[in-house]
């Protein structure tokens, strides 16, 4: 059956449309890094959307949170409710 106009392909990516996904991806994530938000950096956003097939866009944004995550607790962790048990 053929596809829609602008339906994405649902076949894994080739070589090529794998390292255009990574990059489109790192270029986001580097405009994220340098500062922006998620409006400024609304068209890398898009392209890395439209590089990628929608799973690896959700996998690869779990891990980049997991990633920041795993940051700050190496610079050092505080529990919420800690200023709570400071105050008492």
């Amino acid at each position: 059956m053929p596809r829609e106009p602008g339906e994405k392909s649902t076949h894994f990516p080739d070589k090529e449309s794998r390292y255009q996904c990574w990059d489109a991806r790192d270029k986001y994530w580097e405009c994220l890094d340098n500062g922006g938000t998620s409006e400024t950096c609304k068209e890398q956003r898009g392209h890395y959307e439209e590089k990628c097939p929608a799973t690896w866009v959700k996998h690869f944004d779990r891990k980049r949170n997991y990633l920041i995550f795993k940051e700050q607790i190496k610079e050092g962790y505080e529990p919420i409710d800690a200023s709570e048990k400071k105050g008492s």
